[in-house]
């Protein structure tokens, strides 16, 4: 039993934690840190008070368990992982348990959050709204137990094409700028929507945090570059899927002319989302000019990072490492009042740049051993 966990732990647990490092901790400092403590405190006694809110927190949770059986059952799908079809050997209890295990240790972040806030709820008298999330946190992670256990009795799924997509296809002629969104629905569609449901609620909740004061546009300018690192894993599979699924793109006959619309095509399309719901609800206080610098902010920011990944071939390691220290360095330049069109025109000119020199050079490496510094370098 100790070796079969050791197995799952290193093939899926480890695996996931080390794929979404950016996201999760883009999900703990908003977890965690942003607001002040006792806010987080104000925030566990209105939820808990609520069944809507509470039911909101199920949902999101929910979407996040959804993430979470796409990435173990891709796993599933991989040549390279189809030893693990060998778990139906195994006595169904103690396979039970060991899927349920993993799943509880990739259920962490979120039994985590529950608890920290679920103290706080249980001190203003919410028992049974807390007694409720503890049964939801034990019983929702057995659905994917049993959603493994449905696909190792199933290794090969029939993927059939509906006729109104096969329709769709055969009739109308897609944009280059529409395959990666595409993509994205079809081989990522709980990625895309949690990026986006948590960047849309921080538009939402940067517009609505001081309804009655006067404000500071440099709060949008850094939630502008919270969400522009967000969007580091998003281009990370933009990266990945032009090398490994359009080999031949680079061979196309375009200009570095046309390929920059085409990727300022994708980047627009990418933020939409963000970009309708800050019109939506923008304050009064903040002109429609800044509006248009901080959609700007947010495509020369897609500019940089793409940039950089054609420069040099990152892994999840580095990922964390990349919107860390770029954040660091975008807080301290908003902070001291740097205007956002020097900033626009600084990440623009720089990923444009990269772009130019590294398009043609950039590699895709598929062994992360493969960048590691050499002892003669």
């Amino acid at each position: 039993m100790p070796t079969l966990w050791n197995i799952l732990y290193k093939t899926l647990v480890r695996e996931y934690y080390r794929q979404n490092t950016g996201f999760l901790f883009l999900v703990l400092m908003f977890g965690f840190g942003i607001l002040r403590p006792e806010d987080h405190i104000a925030l566990a006694a209105y939820v808990f008070a609520s069944p809507f809110l509470l039911l909101l927190l199920f949902g999101i949770w929910a979407l996040y368990h959804l993430k979470i059986l796409f990435f173990v059952r891709q796993r599933f799908l991989w040549d390279s992982h189809t030893f693990l079809y060998h778990l139906v050997l195994v006595p169904k209890s103690v396979r039970w348990a060991l899927l349920w295990a993993a799943q509880m240790m990739l259920w962490l972040p979120v039994v985590a959050y529950a608890v920290f806030v679920g103290y706080y709820g249980w001190k203003i008298g919410q028992q049974t709204a807390i007694l409720s999330t503890a049964g939801f946190l034990l019983i929702l992670p057995l659905t994917g137990v049993w959603a493994y256990e449905h696909r190792l009795y199933r290794p090969n799924p029939d993927t059939r094409l509906s006729q109104l997509a096969a329709y769709i296809n055969r009739r109308f002629t897609k944009p280059y700028w529409s395959y990666f969104i595409l993509y994205l629905f079809n081989q990522a569609p709980v990625l895309l929507f949690l990026t986006k449901a948590f960047t849309c609620l921080l538009v939402v909740g940067v517009c609505k945090l001081y309804p009655t004061d006067t404000y500071d546009e440099r709060l949008f300018s850094l939630a502008g570059s919270a969400i522009g690192m967000v969007h580091v894993v998003l281009l990370l599979h933009l990266y990945e899927f032009e090398h490994v699924q359009l080999p031949l793109l680079r061979n196309l006959p375009f200009t570095l002319v046309q390929r920059f619309v085409n990727y300022s095509s994708l980047f627009t399309l990418l933020m939409l989302p963000e970009t309708i719901f800050l019109i939506r609800y923008l304050p009064k206080g903040v002109s429609l000019l800044y509006a248009i610098e901080w959609w700007c902010l947010l495509i020369s920011l897609l500019w940089l990072i793409f940039g950089r990944f054609l420069q040099k071939h990152h892994t999840m390691e580095h990922l964390l490492k990349l919107g860390i220290y770029t954040f660091i360095v975008l807080y301290f330049v908003i902070m001291f009042r740097l205007p956002v069109l020097l900033i626009v025109g600084l990440c623009l000119t720089v990923g444009v740049l990269l772009f130019n020199r590294h398009y043609y050079r950039s590699e895709y490496l598929i062994d992360s051993s493969a960048i590691a510094p050499r002892p003669e370098d």
